[in-house]
């Protein structure tokens, strides 16, 4: 069953009508854009909400693109189920060409979600992905509060999953191929290295002077998202 509220959006220049639906237990907002531009779906990280994307979303639409802000419940499952999750989502969407753009654990969220799509006939509607801090090898900082705090990891279960320690969960995913993944780190991210962001067989890695939690939110960072999504490579 599907349910549409519809609230409006004041920007400086235009009035956006940003539609929230939820389906299948799933909500996402979308913003339509220009039917001949890939849609683009934005992906929130740990301890966030969809709305802390909506500023990217309405940058990116407005140039041009429609957008999906995609919307979960972060501390509730482990990093492979939210993924099996995001998977059927992308499944749903009926536009023939969809881009991703994620923040920090919305990273290892698409991973999962790019690899249950490869070899089926969904994948080949994937296009350009840009990831913005994913913590592809771990965080410190996730592994300090789960080994001093214990019951962290029960109150947000995917917390000791982040952990850079050996064997934890985000350093034993499989790497998707045969996608063009570009990343982009923050050289004073404060919770994720640069190292951690690095992964094998991406198409560009770029760094940009940013803090974790503000990093979507940059000129510099926007602009080279735009790169991306245009050409398949960063301004460096």
């Amino acid at each position: 069953m599907r349910r549409r509220s519809i609230s409006r959006i004041r920007s400086t220049d235009m009035l956006l009508t940003l539609a929230t639906y939820a389906v299948g237990g799933r909500r996402f907002e979308h913003l339509p854009g220009n039917p001949e531009q890939p849609a683009l779906v934005l992906v929130h990280g740990l301890l966030h909400r969809g709305i802390v994307m909506r500023s990217l979303a309405k940058f990116l639409n407005g140039r041009g693109y429609p957008v999906y802000i995609y919307d979960y419940k972060t501390t509730r499952s482990g990093i492979v189920e939210h993924g099996r999750k995001f998977t059927e989502f992308l499944r749903s969407l009926p536009e023939e060409r969809v881009g991703i753009v994620t923040h920090s654990m919305g990273g290892l969220l698409t991973r999962v979600a790019l690899c249950g799509l490869s070899g089926t006939p969904e994948a080949a509607k994937i296009g350009r992905v840009v990831m913005l801090a994913p913590p592809h090898h771990g965080s410190q900082m996730a592994e300090d509060v789960s080994r001093r705090f214990p019951p962290s990891k029960l109150m947000v279960r995917p917390l000791a999953e982040l952990s850079n320690r050996e064997g934890a969960v985000c350093r034993t995913l499989p790497v998707p191929r045969g996608f063009e993944i570009g990343v982009v780190a923050g050289d004073d991210d404060g919770k994720v290295s640069i190292e951690s962001t690095k992964l094998d067989g991406i198409a560009d890695h770029v760094v940009v002077h940013a803090r974790h939690v503000f990093i979507m939110f940059l000129p510099e960072t926007r602009r080279q998202i735009l790169a991306f999504l245009d050409t398949g490579r960063f301004l460096h």
